[in-house]
Parts: structure tokens; sequence; C-alpha cells
């Protein structure tokens, strides 16, 4: 019987690779320039932040807010690593498994990609004042881009799907 999994190569680079090494280098990229990060999180009212250093309390919020970012990837690497690896013969509950998380990162990727926008108040539109705000950016693209293949996966495209294709597999179904 050929090796059948419920997550095929393309989305494990994605959710066990892609992702992953963006969270790291997220969080890295805030430990050693947390002021530049957090600059770019949204455009400045006279195009320029202050040349102030950042308040501890912000410098907190921000490396925490970073490390649990990177410990979710770190979750996506080892759990869609030990689905594949352990559960290959059982692609049924490793699609449970998958799904189960995957599930919340969509709704997760819906609310951050929400709540970025709506917190940028009038200018959430106008992206010609997004310029210089790379981490902004960064947000609203690249969650829309790991949102499209999470919404694939659940949609079943270019995977296993038990209640599609479990009956024929004999013995698995």
């Amino acid at each position: 019987m050929p090796r059948t999994s419920a997550i095929p190569m393309p989305y494990w680079l994605i959710f066990g690779w892609f992702e992953p090494l963006l969270t790291v280098g997220g969080c890295l990229g805030a430990i050693l320039q947390p002021k530049e990060v957090h600059d770019q999180q949204a455009p400045w009212p006279n195009g320029l932040p202050p040349d102030t250093p950042l308040p501890l309390a912000t410098l907190v919020t921000l490396l925490q807010l970073s490390h649990t970012v990177a410990l979710l990837g770190a979750i996506n690497f080892f759990v869609l690593w030990t689905a594949r690896r352990h559960l290959h013969s059982q692609p049924a509950l490793q699609e449970k498994v998958v799904s189960a998380l995957l599930t919340p990162l969509v709704f997760g990727d819906v609310f951050h990609i929400a709540i970025t926008l709506w917190a940028l108040g009038e200018d959430r539109w106008d992206v010609s004042k997004w310029e210089g705000s790379g981490t902004l950016w960064a947000t609203v693209v690249l969650g829309v881009a790991l949102l499209v293949p999470r919404v694939m996966w659940h949609l079943g495209v270019g995977r296993y799907v038990h209640v599609r294709d479990g009956r024929n597999l004999g013995k698995f179904s």
C-alpha cells in the first residue's frame, strides 16, 4: 500500500518549515532590533517615528509577543513532523491531528489580519501611508499568504481526505 499523508510535501514545506522559520526569524529580529521592529508596526503621523528609546513596558510586550509567535511556529514544526513520521500508516488519524493544529490557526490568521487593519483606523485602506512600515506589510501579506493554503488544506485541495479518499484504502477505511 502506498504511503499516504494528510499533509503532503507542499503543505509540509509551508507550515512545517517556512512558517516556523518566518516566526523564529521575526523573533530574532525583534530581539536584535526591537526599536526598528516596533517602529515598522504602523505608519507614523509625520512619516518618521520619534528618535526616543522604547519604554520598558513596550519592549517587554514586543519581546513577549515575538516569543509567542516563534513558539507557535515551533509547535507547527514539531506537531507536523511527528504526525508525518509516526502516523504515516494511519492517514485518517494523521488528518485529525493536523486538523486540530490548523483549525485554530485559520481563525488566528483571520483575526490577526482583521485586528491589524482595525487598529490602523482611518488609514487602514490608504496603503500609500504604509511606506516604511515593513512589519505591517509583512503582517498583512504573509498573513494572507499563510491563510490561503490553510483554507486550501481544509477544503482538501491536494491532500488526503479520509471521507473522500479513505474508501480506496481497504483496511484504513
